[in-house]
């Protein structure tokens, strides 16, 4: 059945988005918000083909999602109706192409290439999704395109954290995915987003301001109910450090109040949340953090034994099947596979040597650093948004020295969306610092022509956005 819904998707549900995305502007604002909203799916929205499930690794299939269908369909639309305006080779494809073939050349010299090839074909996924937005900013998307999204993805996890918790009483609720610790990982990429707009965008209507601010408490609350010490922390540092930064760069009756408002909820969440985090604290089972230790132990021994790493996506084979590194397993030594290391740059370096974890990270300062550049760039909302988007960026991977959750298909996609906004962010800020700042005199009976509209060196696409950044 599973099969017979996505094949209807996939042969009449994106040419149904294809002729809906070339219709008007409103209905690709639409896309994009089913793009963003589309991640939090879920197992719902993912089919594996070729599924290995027994296998313990990040990736276990050809896995196909609603998410990647609806990116499909938003890259036929921007090649054939703005082929002169999008990016064909957007900032930084080089070195992922570079990333891609270190992987691909892991893949193939590995233990078992089939593996492998789960996790190239994921990264492709990764890319498209990455290009699609970078062009759906390029030629004029609104903005409010993607905040739908981001509301969208925060009813979901409202809704699914109240009813886990105070309906089936979920001391750990998992939300809509398969572990509660990918919930953290997830959310705290868009939480200072979605804060940022709420603080920051004085153009935004108050109920739009208003459900912003719910959106934000509500993830907030599925983090909590997580009890992740580290996702918890980390959301609630980004918080204050978008109100920190918002205010900064120029406090205003709206910034103050709804700045108020979350530093009290977040003080009240804190009292009320104080008991079952203290229990949480010292009921946490140490086996769990002696496995921990031993993953790690036995990724730092790959890591030095093999210059190139053991293999993608191969760490648990090659833990389950050499005696040299399965020796380092106590605590999970009668599992019949053994599972994954849980610290990102351990588990990358073990799989892809030295040489593909300073790529690894490499590549994520890089993102990072374009999003702080543009974030100090401007007063606009787009580098207000950057400095959001910086934040998310930074939460999931300072907790990926506790977990591998970045390998995880949602976590990788809200974060490529997000690279993808801070790229596209970025050359519209760039575009807006090269206008003229003075409009030519009113003449009576028309308005004035936007100076940006003049500017030949501009993408006809920012003109919304130049225009008061909508």
């Amino acid at each position: 059945m599973k099969y017979v819904a996505f094949g209807t998707m996939l042969l009449g549900g994106v040419p149904l988005m294809v002729w809906l995305g070339m219709a008007n502007q409103r209905m690709r604002e639409l896309l994009v918000a089913v793009l963003l909203a589309s991640t939090c799916f879920g197992p719902l929205g993912k089919l594996n083909f070729v599924s290995i499930e027994t296998y313990r690794g990040p990736d276990r299939g050809f896995e196909l999602t609603l998410t990647d269908l609806v990116a499909l369909a938003l890259c036929i639309v921007i090649l054939i109706r703005f082929p002169r305006e999008m990016v064909a080779v957007p900032p930084r494809t080089i070195v992922l192409a570079v990333f891609f073939l270190l992987c691909a050349v892991s893949a193939a010299t590995s233990p078992v290439p089939l593996y492998g090839a789960f996790t190239l074909f994921k990264l492709l996924r990764m890319f498209v999704i990455y290009w699609c937005v970078v062009n759906a900013l390029e030629i004029g998307i609104d903005l409010r395109g993607f905040w739908t999204g981001f509301i969208a993805i925060a009813m979901v996890m409202t809704v699914l954290a109240l009813k886990q918790k105070y309906l089936n009483g979920m001391y750990r609720i998992s939300g809509p995915f398969d572990h509660s610790n990918t919930i953290p990982l997830f959310v705290n990429v868009i939480l200072p987003v979605l804060l940022t707009w709420a603080v920051a965008d004085r153009n935004m209507p108050l109920w739009k301001a208003a459900l912003s601010m719910l959106g934000v408490m509500g993830l907030l609350l599925s983090v909590v109910a997580t009890y992740s010490r580290a996702g918890i922390a980390l959301a609630g540092v980004s918080l204050i450090v978008v109100l920190l930064g918002t205010n900064l760069r120029g406090a205003n009756p709206r910034s103050i109040a709804v700045s108020a408002m979350v530093l009290l909820l977040m003080i009240g969440g804190a009292i009320k949340a104080a008991d079952s985090m203290m229990k949480r604290v010292k009921e946490a089972p140490k086996s769990s953090e002696q496995a921990r230790i031993e993953f790690n132990n036995a990724a730092t021994a790959m890591m030095h034994d093999h210059s190139t790493g053991v293999g993608l996506n191969n760490f648990s084979y090659v833990l389950t099947t050499l005696t040299e590194y399965n020796r380092f397993l106590e605590v999970m030594k009668n599992e019949s596979q053994a599972g994954v290391c849980h610290h990102i740059y351990n588990l990358t370096g073990a799989e892809l040597g030295l040489p593909g974890l300073l790529l690894f990270v490499g590549i994520l300062a890089s993102f990072l650093w374009t999003a702080f550049r543009g974030a100090l760039r401007t007063r606009t909302l787009e580098s207000k948004l950057m400095f959001g988007l910086m934040l998310g960026a930074v939460a999931p991977h300072l907790q990926g020295f506790l977990e591998w959750g970045f390998r995880i298909t949602p976590v990788m996609q809200i974060f490529a969306i997000s690279c993808g906004m801070v790229i596209g962010l970025s050359r519209r800020v760039s575009a807006m610092s090269r206008v003229p700042s003075k409009l030519p005199p009113l003449r009576r009976g028309r308005r004035p022509e936007p100076a940006f509209a003049r500017a030949r060196s501009m993408p006809l696409c920012l003109t919304s956005v130049a225009a008061g950044g909508r």
